[in-house]
């Protein structure tokens, strides 16, 4: 079995966020260049949370490709974290709502290269590419056989899930009690987590696929895992998103002003 036949089964949920026009250009730039993979879906979804939107240049841009596509326009923006909890809870509760089994979560600045379809993969309920920065090796003093064995901290921004055997995935009361609590906090410094431990949406997912004792399986293979560990660990990358870094074949290309490294 390889990531094709997910794939197949599974709709692509896309979330981002539009500043102005040129983001809409640059997510039609990321459309294309996923084509050949994003062609292989069941089905599109797109979520966004906006400041200054040009309704029609946006979805021209999606339809013009996927013209069966779901897009849809939160009118409220809640800022970076709680805008992504929002999100992705939004795609989410889509999926549940119309009775869609499978969901590959993405972001807007994900890149795929054509070779993802061939990823062998074995059965499970949840696929993902565990997030590890340099502080998270620090604290398993940088043994690559305890952070294979014991980390579990899955990316956002690229995994597949079964969300018929799940529940819910971010909790959205606890979201709002924080969201009120921080109105009221006198130089807020948008470090959301600085505040209420734990508050991170990795977290949240984490919680969701444990909750609901769903099996999991790692998209990216140990071999490649440790050259990754030792790329954080000589370069010191606090980011725990691996921006910039093609990984199978999948890219976080978040900084488009910079190189990509190929492991």
């Amino acid at each position: 079995m390889n990531l094709k036949n997910l794939i197949n089964k599974s709709w692509y949920g896309s979330i981002g966020f539009i500043n102005n026009d040129s983001d809409i250009e640059l997510l039609g730039s990321y459309l294309l260049h996923n084509k050949s993979v994003l062609d292989e879906y069941k089905g599109h979804i797109f979520a966004f949370t906006y400041n200054k939107l040009n309704k029609e240049y946006l979805e021209n841009t999606i339809t013009s490709l996927y013209p069966d596509a779901k897009i849809i326009l939160l009118d409220k923006n809640r800022g970076h974290n709680f805008g992504t909890a929002d999100l992705d809870n939004t795609i989410f509760n889509y999926c549940k709502e119309n009775n869609i089994e499978w969901l590959c979560k993405a972001s807007n600045d994900i890149i795929l290269q054509p070779g993802v379809l061939e990823i062998p993969i074995q059965e499970a309920d949840f696929y993902y590419m565990n997030g590890v920065g340099y502080g998270g090796m620090v604290k398993y003093s940088f043994s690559n056989e305890r952070i294979i064995n014991e980390d579990f901290f899955p990316q956002t921004n690229f995994y597949f899930i079964n969300v018929s055997k799940t529940d819910y995935l971010n909790d959205k009361e606890y979201i709002d009690k924080t969201y009120n609590e921080i109105q009221n906090i006198p130089n807020y410094n948008g470090k959301i987590w600085e505040y209420f431990q734990g508050w991170e949406c990795e977290g949240f997912l984490r919680e969701c696929i444990n909750r609901n004792k769903l099996s999991k399986y790692h998209l990216i293979p140990q071999k490649t895992y440790i050259k990754l560990l030792e790329y954080i660990k000589q370069y010191r990358i606090p980011d725990c998103s691996h921006k910039n870094i093609m990984i199978e074949g999948i890219c976080h290309y978040q900084n488009t002003k910079q190189k990509i490294t190929i492991l």
